[in-house]
């Protein structure tokens, strides 16, 4: 895949604000070091999470999804925002290598800024939804049932370990299910429509989600909350089959952008 080296042409002006970092991203290009800045919030979490730069061809999107503050993703788009292709970042070979977009994972809680005073290669944690040493997956409780999530996937408190599951249903909407206290079980449920409409609910009893924000993803990316909420909902995503999609649905993620 084609990945910009030209930092004199990468377009850093963010997007929205991130407290909680600098949210600069170190991207690596036959051996040279860039440091980009993360102007995107691709997960809606109120956090830049990824690079967006100017390429000669259009843009390109990079992110760090495994939390060591170096991008070991790209996305790159043409002139009108189509997805072109994909790539990923092979720290052995120090190479990109073209992959598809499906398979893809999508960057998630505070980006590189995660990786900041955190050695994920000695972490001694447990895994929230782990308890035999492998990946387990994220049960959600709903009304007369629990349902399978599937593995959790996504750091997204920058502790090393994964703690939230996220699918993608047939109609474009993506729920992220959070297991936070590490019983296997979603606490938090963030549920993003097709359409940009945010909602965030928490787990308060048995068959019982209480909707704790809402709010949306404008067009240029950022998140805007619209408050917050105390409805009390039957459970995120209630009518639809949370399950589908477990290998993470990624291509529906990044057309997002």
């Amino acid at each position: 895949m084609y990945v910009d080296d030209d930092t004199s042409t990468d377009d850093t002006s963010t997007t929205g604000t991130d407290t909680a970092g600098q949210d600069e991203l170190t991207v690596e290009v036959d051996g040279q070091d860039y440091e980009v800045e993360e102007n995107y919030d691709m997960d809606g979490d109120g956090h830049n999470d990824t690079a967006v730069v100017q390429t000669e061809a259009g843009y390109t999107a990079y992110a760090d999804t495994d939390g060591d503050g170096t991008a070991d993703v790209a996305v790159q788009y043409d002139n009108e925002g189509n997805v072109v292709t994909g790539g990923t970042y092979d720290e052995t070979t120090g190479e990109w290598q073209e992959e598809s977009v499906d398979t893809l994972p999508t960057p998630s809680g505070d980006g590189a800024d995660d990786a900041s005073g955190t050695d994920t290669t000695e972490t001694t944690e447990t895994d929230p939804a782990d308890t035999d040493g492998t990946e387990g997956s994220v049960t959600v409780d709903m009304p007369g049932e629990d349902v399978d999530a599937g593995p959790a996937n996504y750091d997204t408190d920058g502790d090393g370990t994964n703690d939230t599951a996220v699918v993608t249903d047939a109609d474009g909407t993506t729920y992220a299910f959070t297991d936070a206290d590490g019983d296997g079980s979603a606490d938090t449920a963030v549920v993003i429509e097709a359409d940009g409409d945010v909602t965030v609910a928490e787990h308060t009893g048995q068959d019982e989600w209480t909707v704790t924000e809402e709010g949306h993803i404008n067009a240029d990316g950022t998140y805007e909350s619209d408050g917050s909420g105390s409805t009390t909902d039957s459970g995120p995503g209630t009518g639809s089959d949370t399950s589908t999609d477990t290998s993470a649905g990624s291509d529906a993620v990044w057309s997002q952008r």
